[in-house]
Order: C-alpha cells, then sequence, then structure tokens
C-alpha cells in the first residue's frame, strides 16, 4: 500500500492544530474569573472549564509538534517528496508557532511578551514572503543557529502554557503551594528564552539574506 501521502497529511494537520491552539486560548480567556456577582460553585465551574482549554491548546502545540517532527522522518522514510510538502511545511511550522505566541501575548498583555512575539510573527511573515520570490527560492542555508532558534522557541511557548495548564486559575490567581521565587525565576527563565528565539530569528535571517545576495551574483 502506498503511503507517500502520510508526510503531507501531517503537515495539514499541523494547520488545523495551529486553529485549535488558537481555540484554546481564545475559549479559555472568555472565561471571565474577575466578573463580579459570582457565586462560589459558578467561580469553581468556570475555573475548571478555563484550565480544560488551556490543556486543550497546550496538547493541540504538543501535537503539532510532534506532526512536525514524524512528516520530516517519514518523508525520508518513504522517499515521499513534493513540491507541494516542500511549499507547505515551513509555512505549517511558522502557523503553530504564530497562533501560540499570539495566545500567549493576549494572556499575558505585557511588552515582555509582545516585543519578542511580535518579532518572530514579523522575521516569519518577511521570510515566507521572500522565499517565494525568485531570488530567494534558490537559496538554501542549513544553519545550526536555526536549530537553536526553533528549540529555543519551542521551550519558551511550552514553558508559558504549561502553567496554564496545570495550575487551576481562581479569580485570577493560580492554586499553588510552590515558592514564590522559584516561580519568578522560572518565568525570567522562560521568557529569557523566548527573547533570545527573537533575536536568533533575525540573526538567521539575516544570513539567509546575505546568502541570497552572494547567490545573485
Amino acid at each position: 500500500m502506498n503511503f507517500k501521502w502520510l508526510p503531507n497529511a501531517l503537515t495539514i494537520a499541523r494547520c488545523l492544530f495551529a486553529g485549535f491552539v488558537l481555540v484554546g486560548f481564545w475559549q479559555a480567556m472568555s472565561l471571565d474569573l474577575t466578573l463580579t456577582g459570582l457565586s462560589p460553585e459558578e467561580m469553581s465551574r468556570r475555573a475548571t472549564l478555563q484550565q480544560l482549554w488551556y490543556q486543550f491548546a497546550f496538547f493541540a502545540f504538543l501535537a503539532g509538534a510532534l506532526t512536525d517532527f514524524l512528516d520530516g522522518w517519514l518523508a525520508r522514510r518513504l522517499d515521499a517528496h513534493s513540491r507541494f510538502g516542500v511549499w507547505l511545511d515551513p509555512i505549517a511550522d511558522k502557523l503553530l508557532i504564530a497562533a501560540a505566541l499570539l495566545g500567549l501575548a493576549l494572556e499575558f498583555r505585557t511588552w515582555l511578551i509582545y516585543i519578542p512575539a511580535a518579532m518572530i510573527i514579523a522575521r516569519d511573515v518577511f521570510m515566507t514572503w521572500f522565499r517565494a520570490t525568485a531570488r530567494g527560492r534558490s537559496v538554501v542555508v542549513p544553519s545550526s543557529l536555526a536549530k537553536w532558534k526553533t528549540g529555543f522557541e519551542m521551550a519558551a511557548i511550552i514553558g508559558l502554557i504549561l502553567p496554564l495548564a496545570v495550575l487551576r486559575m481562581d479569580a485570577g490567581e493560580p492554586l499553588t503551594d510552590g515558592s514564590p521565587v522559584l516561580a519568578i525565576v522560572a518565568t525570567v527563565a522562560v521568557v529569557g528564552l523566548l527573547w533570545v528565539a527573537a533575536a536568533l530569528s533575525w540573526l538567521t535571517a539575516g544570513q539567509y539574506m546575505k546568502a541570497a545576495g552572494t547567490e545573485s551574483r
């Protein structure tokens, strides 16, 4: 039986998972726990539903990230390469990252997330356009920095979504007995990873542009 369609199917699934991430964040944020006049029972119900929607977004992101590994592995294993897959794969990656970053920015509402998220999304939009041009289409820049950038992006996003998924929120406050100092250190480390990923994203874009300029000469 021919399974060469599987890599492209997984790539398409990653686009769907990106949408699920946004749906999870949207539904969670629609359950406002700061409304006055809510009974304790209603507050508890909303807090439980909110956590479930954050878990939905978290697992949707993990599932999307897993398809990123599987589609490449299957494409090599099945020798299933297509122009459609080559075109859609990087777009699917960027959609998944952008969906998670948009959800996190809307959730935390701080410039500490806004700025690196905007940098990463703007870079990805620009590079998607540039790769579609005649100048950028023929350039391939294998770079270890690009892998580090992706790793930092994934680690930062998982680190920011995970507390929302595992810590139940009541009246906007997480119910946890953990050390506040440890929580602050972890938050600074995760946000720092996101800023590093944003810096690397533009550094790798610069490498790509430099290679394209050299190629066109």
